[in-house]
Parts: structure tokens; sequence; C-alpha cells
């Protein structure tokens, strides 16, 4: 009967809490030419939450990355993409905000993305890949264009980057209402 009645609840608790990011690993992969090469960038620090309203059972959300912790492997890069590209000290973070929807095993949600004193419509991809009572965790991806957010083509020693930016987030949020 326990088990039946925390069964029963689980939904309930899920759609009137607060959950905020406790692990998080934000990535980009960025393809350069002449030389095809790859260059990754990635971060641990991902401030946020996703919120369950329990009345519609939507589920909303925004995420604020800042930029200067951004690494890529190689200092002088670091450099130039925080300070010559992405502007970090004008414009210090990267936020998406969700527009509400349905929690569902994958899918695709919209939203609005903030980079470089631009917003811009975005739609993300998701997979829920854990849905526990305190904890979900996320994977989820989408791509974006650096001319879109007013970004110049980085472009270093005859080595050109793409325009066109995939970005990866996976994460861990955990409700601490409960």
């Amino acid at each position: 009967m326990k088990k039946i009645l925390i069964t029963l609840l689980l939904p309930l608790n899920l759609f009137a809490a607060t959950y905020n990011i406790n692990k998080a690993q934000v990535e980009f992969e960025a393809k350069g030419f002449p030389t095809f090469i790859t260059i990754k960038g990635k971060t641990q620090n991902l401030e946020g939450s996703l919120v369950f309203d329990k009345d519609t059972k939507k589920t909303s959300g925004s995420f604020k990355v800042p930029l200067t912790t951004i690494k890529t492997g190689m200092d002088l890069r670091d450099d130039h993409m925080i300070n010559k590209y992405l502007e970090a000290k004008k414009f210090p973070h990267a936020t998406l905000t969700l527009m509400p929807f349905t929690l569902e095993e994958e899918g695709e949600i919209k939203g609005t993305l903030e980079l470089h004193g631009v917003k811009k419509d975005v739609s993300v991809t998701y997979e829920r890949t854990q849905l526990k009572e305190k904890t979900i965790s996320f994977n989820t991806n989408f791509d974006l264009s650096l001319t879109d957010f007013q970004i110049a083509i980085p472009s270093f020693q005859g080595i050109t980057v793409a325009k066109e930016v995939s970005v990866a987030v996976n994460f861990m949020a955990v409700n601490k209402e409960n």
C-alpha cells in the first residue's frame, strides 16, 4: 500500500516544485576550415532552475552560463574567444529562457537565447534521462549561428571557424523543497 501511495504522489510533488541545477556540463563544438579541425569548449558552470506548475502541469525554466568559465584547452584561444569574440566584459552571460512545455521523456522545447546582447528564438531538443522525486536529469542539444548573435566569425592563422556552432547541455536538477 505504501508503494502505491508513493507512486501516486510522486507526480504531484514534481509539479509543485522548483528544481535547481546541481551538476552540469555545457559544451560547444565548432568546425574550422580549411583544415576541418574541431574546436570544443566546455564549462560546468550553469546556473538556473526548472519550475513545475501544478495547475497547468507545464514546466518552464531559465539558465545562465558565465562566458568567462568556458575553456577550450588552449589559453590563447580562450582569451580570443572570451575577450575578442564573445566580449564577455560587456556581455558576461548567455541566458536561455524556456517557454512552458509538457515534460515528456524526450521532445523539443521553444525558448529564447540571449547571447552577445542579442535575443533569438531557439529550439532545444531534449531527452530526460532520469526522473525521481527529488532529481531530474536531461541531455539537450541545439545549434546556433554566430552571425545571428552579431558575433564576428573567429579566424586565426589561416583557420576560420564555421558560423554554425553545436551546443550540448547535460544537467541534473534537484528539488530541495521536499
